[in-house]
């Protein structure tokens, strides 16, 4: 990681470009954009004991590429993101902008995916009066799938969950479903190459974070037409409204999250819930928001030329 990081700085060095985009574990750069938040604020809540040789690398990395003269403007994808670069490295607020994502509406689209979500369904013999959640992601301990487990087993009334993802450690999350008397319920599916037909099968995704930058799998869900809950460390909870998404304080209010359960599986096959969903997703419109990207990165462009000519 830090052999790289030298190796692109001797390149630029070397070359002339006219502006350079840098996308983190780098520190030679004009426009920096960080997508998932800072190793600062990632390693702070985790004991120092417990660090790896590679998160030092990746903190001391950081640390070069956030110096005041190592770049021109640092770009985030969510203002809780922003909020830690500010409170980490004291960017000033005129070198720092949030443009949210976008999430590709054709590919996560429920009615395209119609025949292969009803296949699925026959595959995994799943009974359409049954709601069915969906935890979808790598790293269940950050996600929250243990709170996902315990708030499902308070659940009054049949429903499946479905564990899509990875995880070194997912025998332990399988035992505590065992414990919860809920393993009949819950099915552990592994890594899927095609997340939008999970989405799109689902009543409801659930991600109650416990730090999530902004967390790109909750506009998938929306775009699918699917319900979410997460929580207030998501930064996607910037982009949802209360109409189509549970936002709760704590991913460990087991009260709040069951109760969150509840309200989406009584709303299972809602036609305008999962069109106001849809409806929110195509709102974030691609064009616009590139729109602002190139906006970024000419203004960049022009700064760095100004600054040649006074040299």
């Amino acid at each position: 990681m830090w052999r790289f990081a030298e190796a692109v700085e001797r390149h630029v060095k070397s070359a002339d470009y006219d502006l350079v985009y840098g996308l983190g574990k780098t520190w030679t750069h004009d426009l920096l954009r960080i997508g998932g938040g800072t190793v600062y604020h990632h390693l702070a809540s985790k004991p120092k004991r417990q660090w790896r040789w590679k998160d030092r690398a990746a903190a001391r990395i950081e640390a070069r590429a956030m110096a005041p003269d190592a770049y021109y403007h640092v770009v985030s994808n969510s203002w809780q993101s922003d909020d830690e670069i500010a409170e980490a490295y004291n960017v000033p607020a005129e070198r720092r902008s949030v443009i949210h994502n976008f999430v590709d509406t054709h590919r996560f689209d429920r009615t395209r995916l119609s025949d292969d979500v009803s296949a699925l369904a026959q595959e995994l013999r799943l009974d359409d009066q049954v709601p069915v959640f969906l935890f979808l992601g790598t790293g269940y301990r950050r996600k929250g799938l243990e709170p996902t487990l315990e708030a499902f087993s308070r659940l009054d009334g049949e429903a499946i969950l479905l564990v899509v993802g990875r995880d070194s450690r997912q025998a332990q999350y399988q035992e505590l479903a065992q414990r919860l008397g809920i393993v009949d319920k819950c099915r552990f599916l592994g890594e899927q190459s095609s997340p939008e037909r999970y989405f799109s099968l689902a009543d409801c995704y659930v991600l109650p974070a416990y730090y999530e930058p902004f967390g790109f799998t909750v506009l998938e869900a929306l775009s699918c037409g699917t319900p979410v809950i997460t929580t207030k460390k998501c930064g996607a909870k910037e982009v949802v409204t209360s109409e189509v998404a549970t936002v709760i304080d704590r991913a460990d209010d087991l009260e709040a999250l069951t109760d969150a359960m509840a309200y989406w599986a009584r709303l299972k096959g809602d036609a305008e819930l999962k069109s106001r969903c849809r409806e929110l997703a195509l709102s974030l419109d691609v064009e616009e928001i590139m729109a602002q990207n190139y906006r970024c990165i000419l203004d960049v462009y022009q700064q760095k030329q100004a600054a040649r000519c006074q040299t």
